[in-house]
Formats: structure tokens, sequence, C-alpha cells
């Protein structure tokens, strides 16, 4: 509050006002003396100049927070795309292998088969129309007579010398291997041939 004309000429005018005096008075034309606001501001900031100022304030807080969101957001759906992919890929594995335990079991049904087809021609026709059964569930025999040696399909039981192969070659399958789906799930056993 301001003073009124009449409190101003209690001071009296004869004496000289020292520096804090004139601080004092200063202050206490502005009101500022016993706690009570400033009705009005030199610097000419009023009540409506800090509403906008307050407004971007809370607008850029908003905005922030809006893009942390988003953020979120996002990485949460690449999350759950990515574990949905991760789900079908495992659902079309499992099918893709689910008949694999069966196939092993029946694999040393081939290997006697492929020992009587040496002795007895009606043999090699059951064995044929058991391996195309196989076969429709994805099995398929590797090969390996005459191949070069390949660690990721044949599985070497020992070396031969051999003039016949080059070095590094398969001599003789003791064992056939097979894949099920492009997948090795058992090693062909092989004899591989070295130099003399």
């Amino acid at each position: 509050m301001r003073l009124k004309q009449s409190e101003k000429a209690k001071v009296p005018s004869n004496k000289k006002e020292t520096s804090d005096e004139k601080g004092e008075a200063a202050s206490t034309e502005l009101g500022s003396s016993a706690g009570e606001p400033a009705e009005e501001f030199d610097e000419g900031l009023s009540d409506q100049e800090l509403a906008p100022k307050e407004l971007a304030e809370l607008l850029e807080e908003a905005e922030r927070l809006a893009e942390e969101r988003t953020d979120q957001l996002l990485r949460c759906r690449a999350e759950l795309e990515n574990t949905i992919k991760r789900a079908a890929r495992e659902k079309e594995a499992l099918s893709r292998y689910a008949s694999e335990r069966l196939i092993t079991k029946l694999m040393p049904v081939l290997d006697s088969l492929d020992q009587a087809a040496k002795q007895v021609e009606g043999m090699e026709r059951i064995r044929r129309q058991l391996l195309d059964v196989l076969k429709t569930e994805g099995l398929s025999p590797i090969e390996a007579q005459g191949e070069k040696f390949d660690p990721y399909r044949h599985e070497a039981l020992m070396m031969v010398e051999s003039d016949e192969y080059d070095e590094g070659t398969v001599t003789e399958e003791v064992q056939r291997g097979y894949a099920l789906n492009g997948r090795v799930i058992r090693f062909s056993k092989v004899l591989v041939s070295k130099k003399r």
C-alpha cells in the first residue's frame, strides 16, 4: 500500500537522509515493510503476464512427458511384436520336429532293413516304402559315399589309405545319417581317405 501524503510529511525535511534511510523510505513506499505485497511493480511484471509463463512451463512439461510415454509405448509395442514372432517361430519348429522322437526310434529298423536288403530282394521294397513314409515327415538320408568329408554331416570313424579317392573323401559309409527338415539328427558314420 502506498503511504498517504500526511504520513510522508512526518519525515523531517531539514534532515539529510542517509542511504539506509532512503532504502527504508523506498521499501515503506512500496509497502513491503509489514509483509504486505506491493500493488505495482516498476519492472512491469503483473499477474496477467506470469500466467503465460506458467502455462508455457506446464506445456513444456506435458510435451516432455508425452514424448517419454510415446517412447515407452513404442518400446512395448516392438517388444510385443518380437515376442509374437518368437512364439510363431517356436511353434513352427515344434510342429516341424515333433516327430523326431518317433523317427529316431525307427532308424535302427531302417538300419536292419539296409542289412537285410543286401540278401533278399523283397526287403529292398519294404525298406523303400518305410523310407517314403518317413520322407513325408521330413526325413532325408545324408549322402556320404564319395562325398567330401563334412564334419557337420559326417562322423569319421577312421582314416584309410586310398589311391582311388582324393584325400578327405568318404570311402565307405558304415552307418547312414539322417536329416529332419534339413537339420541333422544323426551323423553318417564313415571312413575317410588319406594319402599313402
